[in-house]
């Protein structure tokens, strides 16, 4: 044990050593480099209480220079007020340069015990400069300029670089203001598209004021340089939001030129309204960039943080024998809270022949999207025959209401292309709105096949429907039970009845839905169906429901058809969300029934086992009965109301002219059962007819146009 006490003896003396050795490194250290922590967010102490951090950096080139504007806050941690005013800010550069940094925004320069307070800076630096080579050093003003240390750009809380804004001093600018009043002009987004045989451009922008003065950015001149040629643009405000004593204003700028302008040459001219004084540029060249088909843009704007939109199908359909563009965007809401919906428009412009459409914009009844969700859109418009291109560009904007006020410009061009420039503007803002998103369509419209069953349609297989549709609940399966078509002798046309059946999968009642449909035939030409009267409106779980549409075609037009299945909208414009090759049954050519048969009419099914036809003669008229042997089935699972089916017997003598008719229901009172039934037909009148008679079968569907027939069957003596 005493040996073991001498061998550790010596290493109790290191232990001191090693510690005051620490102590004093950590003091040089200190002394190099006093007011620098590094231990998590970077800051400048001036003591163990209070000290600086760097908040907010955002730099903006110009064509010629940079400006960097940055807000450092002053912590104070300790027991008595801190007067920031005793201390200086500058920008600083790896090589030593150093560049004067001046407050853009008032600020109380006494910051309390236990608070923080922040102070916003601007700073004009050559354009060659990059954050890394860019720090904000400080420096104690009562110790005769004492470096208290310096904070890296680079690794700064939020570091943002704007290569489309520019800032500036107003009072250098303009010299009938006073005090120190900074304005940044930012432009977001930018639009070139043909109207008309004009050339609009749009420009979205933000102009942010802060400082003594209250200045609204209407009154600077906005200019749209283009080589040699400078066009006028009008201001019009979006909106306006006040943060930290800044102004902010939405700004849309827009010119209307004649000719197409050179858009890698495009600058924004900013001059002094009354002068004509040039004050700054900002380059325009890449921001008039296309997204691509499933690329999202983000909206700008207040309120809008978050919200992003894609265009997912671009096609074009055929649809009531008229060519459609249809396309569809996605609104994605990627916030923590709900969204309104924006208003939104769509332009699209065929690029080798210059020529723009407006679109239609097709939107469910939603008014807010939630945290996380998405909302659909839909842009549809009838292309003219001209308009024939392999190349198209979408515009989708957002509509607002905007307050304009024309920026007249000191320029050397000439005066009448100006003053159309600004003449035109206010229809430009109407049409196109606040940019949101340019789309490239180099590939064309795609030709419609989504939703579209390939091969012959096989009854009762439930039709695949389009996921955004807003007309069928995805819980309601919905099939094709029936088509057949029958000739009208005597009008000519031939009437097709389609039964449609409706089963409810979920858990909740089901509205009904409405829907337009369609048949198109070979050569594109298409007949609109009409929808049976009913009066069941809902379908509880489980059940199911039919009802049928009628279709009047032309005679000779017969085999297979493409049936669509239309959006109910308040538009005009219809779109698909489902379609189905069907082949139309017609019932001209079924040979007269002598003995037994069966009708089928789906839910029902028929069978005639024996029937008997008599007459007789009584004060010159002829009265007739029809006795049926009858057996009557009905699938169990739909649900009937009287609208629901009818049998129409009518006498015909063997030339095929109508006798006589009457209507018997298979649902309600006075229906047909199973077993013997009579069916009258009298009153016939008409003693000269040729025998033998037959009675022609239908089943009829009242509609709103009246009552559609398809025969069923002829029963001939």
């Amino acid at each position: 044990m005493n040996k073991e006490q001498k061998f550790n003896r010596p290493h109790r003396v290191k232990y001191p050593l090693i510690a005051w050795a620490l102590i004093v490194a950590c003091l040089l250290l200190y002394t190099l480099n006093p007011g620098v922590s590094f231990a998590g967010k970077e800051g400048v102490f001036i003591n163990n209480s209070v000290y600086f951090t760097l908040e907010e950096v955002s730099l903006a080139k110009g064509t010629d220079s940079q400006t960097i504007q940055f807000r450092v806050q002053l912590n104070n941690a300790g027991g008595s007020a801190v007067d920031f005013n005793n201390y200086g800010v500058q920008v600083t550069t790896t090589d030593g340069k150093s560049y004067y940094a001046q407050l853009s925004e008032k600020a109380d320069a006494l910051v309390a015990p236990n608070s923080e307070r922040s102070f916003s800076f601007i700073s004009k630096l050559p354009s060659a400069l990059t954050v890394d080579q860019l720090k904000v050093s400080f420096f104690d003003r009562s110790r005769n300029h004492m470096e208290l240390g310096a904070l890296s750009v680079e690794k700064a809380m939020s570091v943002q670089q704007n290569d489309h804004q520019f800032v500036f001093n107003l009072a250098s600018a303009d010299s009938t203001v006073t005090g120190n009043t900074f304005v940044s002009v930012q432009i977001d987004k930018a639009f070139a598209y043909p109207v008309d045989g004009k050339w609009n451009i749009t420009l979205d922008s933000r102009v942010k004021v802060s400082g003594a003065n209250s200045w609204d950015p209407v009154n600077m001149n906005y200019v749209l340089q283009d080589g040699q040629r400078t066009f006028a643009l009008t201001a019009s405000k979006v909106d306006e939001s006040k943060l930290d004593g800044s102004s902010i204003t939405h700004l849309l700028l827009h010119a209307s030129l004649d000719a197409e302008p050179e858009l890698g040459k495009v600058n924004l001219g900013l001059n002094n309204k009354s002068t004509g004084k040039s004050i700054g540029e900002i380059g325009l060249q890449s921001l008039f960039q296309l997204v691509q088909l499933g690329e999202k843009a983000a909206f700008n704007g207040q309120g809008k943080e978050g919200l992003s939109v894609e265009v997912t199908k671009a096609e074009e359909v055929r649809q009531s024998g008229k060519r459609l563009a249809l396309l569809t965007a996605v609104v994605h809401n990627g916030s923590s809270r709900s969204i309104a919906n924006p208003d939104l428009i769509g332009l699209l412009v065929s690029k080798d022949q210059q020529h723009s459409v407006t679109m239609e914009t097709i939107v469910g009844t939603e008014k807010y999207t939630a945290a996380g969700k998405a909302t659909t859109y839909q842009f549809a418009v009838e292309l003219p025959d001209e308009l024939v291109s392999k190349a198209y560009e979408f515009y989708l904007s957002e509509k607002s209401s905007q307050t304009s006020a024309a920026a007249a410009a000191n320029t050397n061009a000439a005066g009448s292309g100006q003053a159309a420039a600004s003449g035109n503007n206010s229809a430009v803002t109407g049409a196109i709105g606040v940019p949101v998103a340019a789309v490239n369509l180099d590939n064309g419209l795609a030709s419609s096949s989504e939703g579209i069953t390939s091969g012959a349609y096989t009854f009762g297989t439930p039709f695949v429907f389009e996921a955004d549709n807003k007309t069928i609940d995805s819980d309601l399966e919905m099939s094709l039970v029936e088509i057949n078509a029958h000739t009208n002798t005597e009008s000519g046309y031939q009437s097709v009845i389609a039964k449609y059946k409706f089963v409810n999968k979920g858990q909740e009642t089901l509205d009904l839905p409405e829907f337009a449909t369609e048949l198109q035939d070979s050569s594109g030409k298409s007949y609109p169906g009409v929808k049976q009267t009913t009066t069941l409106t809902q379908l509880i779980p489980g059940s199911a429901y039919v009802y049928s549409y009628s279709y009047m075609l032309p005679p000779g037009v017969t085999g297979t058809f493409k049936l669509n299945i239309l959006e109910n909208t308040a538009s005009a414009l219809k779109l698909p969300i489902s379609s189905a090759q069907v082949a139309v049954r017609s019932s001209d050519e079924d040979k007269p029934e002598l003995f037994g048969t069966k009708l089928a009419m789906y839910p029902y099914e028929v069978n005639i086992k024996q029937w008997d036809l008599s007459g007789n003669y009584s004060n010159s008229t002829w009265s007739y009965k029809l006795i049926l042997d009858l057996s009557i089935k009905k699938e169990a699972q739909v649900i009937l109301d009287d609208a629901m089916a009818a049998l129409e017997f009518e006498l015909a003598d063997q030339t095929g002219r109508s006798l006589g008719s009457t209507t018997y229901s298979l649902q309600g009172a006075n229906k047909l059962i199973d077993g013997l039934q009579t069916v009258t037909l009298a009153s016939v009148s008409n003693n000269q007819f040729n025998y033998p008679l037959s009675i022609r079968i239908y089943e009829t569907v009242q509609t709103p146009n009246g009552a559609a027939k398809r025969l069923l069957t002829t029963l001939k003596q």
